[in-house]
């Protein structure tokens, strides 16, 4: 184990023992680690000799339930349900439960599987389970509402997974499965492009059918030339459809072809909402990759169109262009209540005082310097006031926290994060916390800041309304780490914590949807390059779960990305998250942008909320290590092309723009 968790975890542990108990514990603590190793292997033999020594250690049962999960099946059906049964509860049970589950549908044992169904899983959202429930209601008797169910899951635009392929076939063995059933499915695929699926559900169906689907296929592969020609398509239903899914495929991909093609479509007869979907999708796509004629689409969009993210986008244009009257009159003309979000409150005082209305411009900055955050920090700026960061710790009450740390599944809650088991921990975690009143959650945050488990100090606080609390919200876990490599790295420490909290909260073992992983949440393989450069072994996800060596390569990345954009925080915080190349197609052609501009005009609406995160973050830590701080717009230069992408007078570099957003 790293050096800086056995620190953590030594001082954690001498919160909640007397020295003589804390060997004890430490050598129990050590034997769980080695048994659980050979209990998920199935090597119960090698378990025995520790289990004297843990009999009384809260994570016990953990061992049963790592040697069941492994020897799930036939011979274990009795002592699953048996130990089910004594701990229904508890972390490990909904995974067993689930493998049970699963294990007595392969095996045919149907009534087992239907009373596991009925008592856990029957208002679930889990396909499988419902199609294995189905497959078990046709083999042990179906009912008319066996067939109504069936009929429900077969009407999917997706395919199923393969445990839904008996329901089906008794569909279609008793008769229930109809051409137009199979037509009602292929219309709610074709227009989510799943040509396949629809490929397969047309095979009994007739050749006009089969045709149809082909024509969406080719409109999937090429939507320019299959829009070219409006005579292909026929006034009905499907081939409208048609049309629309094509145009607003090719907005996504080729905006400035889709907006030369849709005036061929002018006496094509698509229904009003259609052709507004359509002008918005094309409108919107040129706004987020700044094409020049993103603003002029964006105003011309019928009263349909104008939804609050074209709204919003109306706003970003003007900003970038500097627009500043244009701006106020677009905010102005946002819904209410999100006119009333700090982002716009921050650019209506922006506007303001760029039109010359100074008064009302103080007012609003004035209002919003009073705020912890972001916008409240530039807000300070502009009015050169002190920032408010209004740290208020929370008291102490011990005798509810010793309360809290004697429950037993607050034990175990701590002994799972003790042990290294932090998803299993965070998860228990999280349960304790529905039992407990306000004020438990507000010393049960504490705790887990005592025990060094931040991230869950982090997420109890801030769901418990203690946002003053700076101690519990902004720790410096690994500081003896971080300052050193920051350094190294030429990075300011701060940065690098506001960095890891925003990735991670400091959980060292999170893996994100995108596959990042540790405190930093480094992809392994720019871990890999990283290591590679620095000549540090990497040996993938394990040096990427160690914190010291995501540290280390994590202000080494991120180093580099400050370096690559010329020293900005802003361009390397939103490198970090959306990646160098997206950043760099996002520069402006010509000339430069205020940082705060550019910040919110990212077209990827998680980056802009990133990067404010990281940076308000930055400040934070900042004024936690001695105090003093650096002002935000400070560390926020203007934004511009590197040296050797400037060029003047280019028509093409002035074409170029980002790639397409996932966000608003």
């Amino acid at each position: 184990m790293n050096r800086a968790i056995c620190l953590i975890l030594a001082l954690s542990a001498s919160i909640i023992a007397p020295a003589d108990e804390m060997d004890r514990l430490t050598e129990q603590r050590a034997a769980f680690r080695q048994a659980l190793v050979n209990a998920e292997l199935g090597d119960w033999d090698s378990v025995r000799p520790h289990l004297d020594l843990l009999a009384d250690y809260p994570l016990r049962p953990d061992l049963s339930a790592a040697w069941l999960r492994r020897k799930v099946g036939r011979d274990t059906d009795a002592e699953m349900a048996r130990f089910l049964a004594r701990y229904p509860d508890y972390g490990f049970s909904r995974d067993l439960r689930y493998r049970w589950a699963r294990s007595l549908a392969r095996r045919g044992e149907w009534r087992q599987f239907l009373d596991l169904y009925d008592s856990h899983y029957a208002d679930s959202r889990d396909t499988e389970l419902h199609c294995l429930a189905l497959t078990a209601a046709i083999e042990t008797g179906p009912t008319d509402e066996t067939v109504s169910r069936a009929k429900g899951l077969w009407l999917s635009a997706y395919s199923q997974p393969e445990e839904c392929d008996p329901v089906f076939e008794f569909l279609a063995g008793g008769g229930y499965l109809t051409a137009d059933m199979r037509r009602q499915r292929i219309a709610l695929a074709l227009p989510d492009g799943q040509i396949r699926l629809a490929r397969y559900l047309a095979r009994p169906l007739a050749e006009p059918d089969r045709r149809m689907i082909e024509r969406w296929a080719k409109m999937k592969s090429d939507p320019a030339g299959q829009l070219a020609r409006p005579d292909r398509f026929a006034d009905d239903e499907t081939d409208r459809e048609m049309v629309v899914y094509g145009f607003r495929r090719l907005a996504r991909g080729e905006p400035e072809r889709a907006r030369q093609l849709l005036p061929r479509y002018a006496d094509y007869p698509l229904e009003p909402d259609q052709r507004s979907r359509i002008r918005r999708d094309i409108a919107l796509t040129h706004a987020r990759r700044f094409m020049p004629e993103g603003r002029t689409l964006l105003r011309q969009l019928p009263d349909a169109g104008q939804d609050p993210i074209v709204a919003q986008w109306r706003v970003r244009l003007a900003l970038r262009d500097r627009d500043w009257a244009a701006a106020l009159a677009d905010i102005g003309r946002l819904p209410a209540e999100e006119a009333e979000r700090d982002t716009w409150r921050y650019w209506r005082a922006r506007s303001l005082a760029a039109v010359g209305d100074n008064d009302a411009a103080a007012a609003a900055f004035d209002t919003l310097a009073l705020e912890r955050d972001y916008y409240g920090f530039l807000a300070a700026d502009h009015r050169g006031k002190t920032y408010r960061f209004d740290h208020r710790p929370t008291p102490p009450r011990e005798d509810v926290i010793a309360g809290i740390a004697a429950r037993p599944a607050v034990v175990r809650a701590r002994e799972l994060f003790m042990t290294g088991l932090y998803g299993r921990g965070r998860a228990e975690w999280n349960t304790i916390l529905e039992t407990l009143n306000p004020e438990e959650k507000a010393q049960a945050s504490i705790l887990a800041h005592r025990w060094g488990w931040h991230s869950r100090a982090i997420s109890t606080a801030a769901g418990t309304g203690l946002y003053d609390d700076l101690d519990l919200r902004y720790p410096t876990p690994w500081r003896q780490l971080f300052e050193p490599l920051s350094r190294e790295a030429s990075l300011e420490p701060s940065f690098a914590y506001g960095i890891a909290r925003s990735e991670s909260l400091f959980m060292p073992d999170v893996s994100s949807r995108a596959g990042a992983i540790g405190l930093m949440q480094l992809m392994p393989a720019t871990g890999k390059e990283t290591a590679r450069q620095a000549g540090i072994r990497y040996r993938g996800r394990i040096s990427l779960v160690d914190p010291a060596t995501n540290i280390e390569l994590g202000t080494r990345y991120l180093g580099t990305m400050l370096e690559r954009f010329g020293g900005n925080p802003v361009l390397a915080s939103a490198a970090y998250n959306a990646g160098p190349h997206r950043v760099s197609k996002w520069l402006p052609e010509e000339g430069q942008l205020p940082a705060d501009v550019w910040v919110d005009s990212i077209p990827f609406r998680e980056t802009r909320r990133y990067v404010r995160r990281v940076l308000s973050s930055d400040t934070v830590f900042d004024w936690r290590f001695d105090g003093e701080h650096r002002r935000l717009s400070e560390r926020m230069p203007p934004v511009r092309l590197p040296p050797e992408r400037r060029h003047s007078g280019c028509p093409a570099c002035r074409r170029r723009g980002a790639g397409g957003s996932t966000g608003s």
